[in-house]
């Protein structure tokens, strides 16, 4: 008894850990039973569905009537003096406002941790108060909601006339509809209400009340082979808070239903022509698709690897950790959605180092061991600490993706949230679950002992390794052979390297590059100065009928969601889904570009809807208060120059801009109080960020402060506002400057668990050596070096990084067992090389489906795939050389001298790259020899 309880003080408590719940199968059973049914239940029925998270919005929107029938006395009376208000209040970021003739509108943007839902109704109370508008202007102030209209409805119902009908008609019939379906019982619905066309106003000129038409709409559906567009009033309708938008959608439809069925409305017709329901649908079947395509990949590949029996642990396992974590989830508050069942799919290529891991190291010691027990004991003791560090580094390698601010940050803040979580839970469930499921697959007594059927892919796997390490072992015994084939391993490897950054000079960069296939597209028409409300319908209904033509079979539905004005309309177009289309929606946009260019009446913006957000055009302010005449001149001016400009990227190509337009004469603009005229281009190209990046240089140059002041106008007049594509900006900025201070985290934590201040940079290497996939992959694929490939690139230092854990941390072990450097790196490549290869394939054949299946995640998961085969191919061939280096360096460097090192190294990283890029990969070598040197002479001198 004393005997067993010395030997159980000596394990480790992971060991402990994994052998309590060993011992008490039926126990660990019913836990692992209960978490189960916690988690389907949550995934099944207790998580809401919704297309995308919900967020708070930083912005409100005011608008309002001031019936004058003049542009500048609305921007005068009412616009001037509401920016000045708003300017001065708390919370205030900066507004823009837009005047009409006989209406105004404002966006107003707070600034963080203002919340919008509560401070404008008391900015709206507060200018009412102190008189700051004149008394016959409307104001109203409403927060503004992520939806399909500006006030965040969730749900669009399209009415229309089966026969001739007004608009007043229509207004009148669809506010009966309304009250028909509040009267439905919609449990889940706050609101129906008609967005009215129309607005009473006193004009102050003869005192009487006006009803003026201020929006209008038409839809458009293609029934019989037959593309038609109706006149019709929209009807929208908002949900109750963390509604189910799949349930609403439900409702909202059976209530509709009614509505056609019944009498009263027997010549009207409602439709829903927008709704979040059917999306969430197609994209959680999609998501859901590859999320099962993936774990049957890696049932597949890893019974190829390991072991049939393995696999099944695998999957069971991987499948437990992502039940286990949509159980966090909801306790947590999350909902399922695009992000976080994305998230879910990107964790199965994480996970899946835990569970291999763990599942490798019992199959390989079931085979030396006659005790199950003892066989969970020394797995668990020989792989614990590089999984705990392997999965430490992955999840620290997602921590500044929550930093992130704005919308962006706001909206992918769940994705690094639940992976994390899913991390956690794969350590645990590899440590508590995997010993009780080997239990019954791995470990039974045919299973047990030397005697026991190796796999056929054990003895080929372990000629692999062997091939690999044959150069080192040929070269033990002769320090010149084994310095020249280290040599050439090091040389191989910078090559590589070096090769990924050829490469990534050649790859395009853009934020948010569009898809390269989409359900959805929108037309935006651009009228006229001093188009009235008619002359604009006639125009919509014109190009409605080019549409409907262009699109022919591809067109499903359209609507412009009751917002089209006099100064512009955009139509928000349904496609047939890309998965039953030959053509793809950047094709259609061609073929609908080349039918509108004959088309005068209007300037016509075709594009593509895409989840993340639009790209952002070049724009330029001229600001105009004080002289609009001679702002308008250099307009005008700026707008002939980009027309004919040639702008070129930084690699030679050329840029190539597609339209450029003055804003509105006989719209008045401000923005924080300050009136400007702006200019817009927009390009042929997608690639917007570097577009922009180039544009504004190019039109720095050519309208310098100098030549600004020619016009009569202050030198700085001239300035630029690039929307949300700035804030995007400013949200990749951090992970630049989030991605320096990862590395010394991770190094810190590796530094720590292996007691090495050399061995955390030797792990390092992993990272580098993913460049050349990651760059060819892009290349070869023409996606963009983006947001979403950066965040791939984040998710890969974790993968990456976890290779190299397991080789340095089992060839420590080796030494320290008293073996010499070759034989503990050969050691830990044999050992190790199933595992490795295991975990890599597995997590590249769990991204296959979704770079297949899913345009929009394409690049991400290129991005990964790539870096792993490029990142595992090295690791394997030529890491271990590198391994033999940094042990011959702390064979000769103590502690003292390698402080020096790591300094010094810094040091040169920083310097070098600005001689030659290249040169900084010879940092830490450069770095050693400077200090071996330095430390010869102070020995010469003694």
């Amino acid at each position: 008894m004393k005997k067993t309880t010395k030997t159980t003080a000596k394990l480790k408590p992971t060991q402990r850990l994994s052998l309590f719940f060993f011992r008490k199968p039926r126990t660990t059973a019913l836990i692992w039973l209960t978490i189960t049914l916690l988690g389907v239940a949550s995934y099944t029925t207790l998580l809401k569905r919704e297309g995308f998270p919900s967020v708070n919005s930083p912005f409100a929107i005011a608008q309002g009537s001031y019936i004058v029938n003049d542009p500048a006395k609305v921007d005068h009376d009412v616009a001037k003096p509401l920016n000045d208000y708003l300017l001065k209040q708390e919370g205030i970021k900066n507004v823009q406002t837009q005047s009409y003739g006989n209406f105004y509108t404002a966006i107003v943007s707070y600034k963080d941790n203002t919340n919008a839902e509560t401070r404008s109704p008391e900015l709206q109370q507060a200018i009412a108060k102190n008189n700051t508008l004149p008394e016959q202007a409307t104001l109203s102030i409403d927060a503004y909601k992520f939806g399909y209209t500006t006030r965040g409805d969730n749900i669009v119902i399209s009415f229309y006339s089966n026969r001739t009908a007004s608009t007043e008609e229509l207004v009148g019939q669809a506010k009966q509809a309304s009250a028909f379906l509040k009267s439905q019982n919609l449990s889940l619905v706050k609101d129906v209400s008609v967005i009215d066309p129309y607005e009473k106003a006193v004009n102050p000129q003869t005192g009487q009340a006006e009803l003026t038409q201020k929006t209008f709409d038409r839809y458009g559906e293609r029934k019989d082979d037959i593309s038609k567009f109706y006149t019709t009033v929209v009807i929208g309708v908002m949900a109750q808070p963390n509604a189910d938008k799949i349930e609403l959608g439900n409702q909202v439809s059976g209530a509709v239903d009614k509505l056609n069925n019944d009498s009263r409305f027997k010549d009207f017709h409602a439709v829903i022509s927008a709704s979040d329901a059917p999306q969430i649908k197609t994209e959680i079947n999609e998501l859901q698709q590859a999320l099962l395509e993936g774990l049957a990949a890696i049932l597949i590949v890893s019974s190829i690897v390991i072991a049939i029996r393995a696999s099944f642990i695998t999957v069971v396992s991987m499948a437990t950790v992502v039940i286990v974590t949509n159980a966090a989830m909801y306790l947590i508050g999350y909902s399922l959605n695009t992000i976080t069942l994305f998230a879910l799919i990107l964790g199965l290529a994480l996970i899946v180092d835990d569970t291999i891991i763990m599942v490798e190291a019992i199959d390989s010691q079931r085979r030396k061991h006659n005790d199950p027990t003892k066989a969970v004991s020394v797995a668990t003791g020989k792989i614990s600490r590089a999984m705990i560090a392997a999965t430490s580094t992955a999840a620290l390698s997602f921590v500044p993706l929550i930093f992130v601010g704005g919308i962006l940050g706001s909206f992918i803040r769940a994705i690094p949230i639940t992976i994390i979580i899913s991390l956690v839970v794969s350590l645990g469930v590899a440590l508590i679950f995997i010993p009780l499921f080997a239990r019954y697959l791995l470990l039974g007594k045919k299973q047990m002992g030397t005697s026991s059927r190796a796999e056929a892919a054990a003895s080929i796997e372990a000629k692999i390794a062997l091939f690999i390490s044959k150069p080192m072992l040929w070269a033990k015994n002769s320090r010149k052979k084994l310095t020249g084939v280290g040599l050439v391993a090091v040389i191989i490897g910078i090559g590589f390297i070096m090769g990924g950054g050829y490469l990534f000079s050649k790859v395009t960069f853009n934020i948010f590059p569009p898809a390269k296939d989409s359900d959805q597209m929108s037309v935006a028409l651009t009228f006229a100065p001093n188009t009235d409300i008619e002359r604009a319908q006639a125009i919509t209904d014109d190009a409605d009928k080019i549409i409907a033509k262009s699109l022919n079979t591809n067109f499903v539905k359209a609507s412009y969601y009751g917002q089209a004005d006099i100064q512009k309309a955009i139509l928000q177009i349904d496609l047939v889904s890309y998965n039953d289309r030959s053509i793809t929606a950047p094709q259609l946009i061609e073929q609908l570009k080349g039918d509108f260019k004959s088309f005068n009446e209007a300037a016509v913006e075709v594009g593509q809807i895409d989840a993340g957000p639009p790209g952002s055009a070049f724009t330029a302010q001229v600001e105009s208060g004080t002289n609009r005449e001679a702002s308008i001149r250099l307009a005008e001016d700026m707008t002939r120059y980009l027309k004919t400009v040639e702008l070129k990227r930084p690699d030679g190509t050329i840029a190539k801009i597609s339209s450029v337009s003055v804003s509105n004469s006989s719209i008045y603009n401000r923005k924080d109080s300050k009136q400007y005229i702006e200019v817009t281009a927009k390009y042929v190209d997608t690639d917007t960020t570097t577009l922009l990046t180039i544009t504004k240089s190019a039109v720095q140059k050519a309208f310098p402060e100098s030549k600004v002041q020619s016009y009569g106008l202050a030198s700085d007049a001239l300035g630029f506002d690039f929307g949300q594509e700035s804030e995007n900006q400013d949200s990749f900025k951090t992970l630049a400057i989030a991605f320096p201070i990862l590395l010394v985290v991770i190094y810190v934590l590796l530094a720590f668990q292996f007691k090495s201040m050399l061995q955390p940079l030797l792990i390092f290497l992993a990272i580098p050596f993913s460049l050349f996939g990651i760059t060819l992959g892009l290349f070869l694929t023409d996606n963009a070096f983006s947001f979403f490939a950066a965040l791939g690139f984040f998710a890969l230092i974790g993968l990456s990084i976890k290779n190299t854990i397991l080789l340095t941390d089992y060839a420590n072990q080796s030494r320290r067992a008293g073996m010499d450097a070759v034989d503990a790196a050969h050691e830990a490549l044999a050992e190790r090389f199933r595992p490795l290869i295991a975990t890599s394939l597995t997590a590249i054949a769990s991204l296959i489906p979704l770079a297949i299946t899913s345009p929009f995640w394409e690049g991400l998961a290129v991005v990964l795939v790539g870096g792993l085969l490029s990142s595992t191919f090295l690791v394997l061939t030529v890491f271990p050389y590198y391994y033999l280096g940094s042990e011959f360096l702390r064979s000769r460097i103590n502690r003292k001298k390698g402080i020096s090192w790591v300094v010094l190294t810094v040091a040169l990283l920083i310097l070098l790259p600005k001689l030659a890029a290249p040169a900084a990969l010879l940092a830490p070598f450069l770095a050693a020899l400077i200090v071996m040197l330095v430390g010869k002479l102070f020995r010469r001198k003694k």
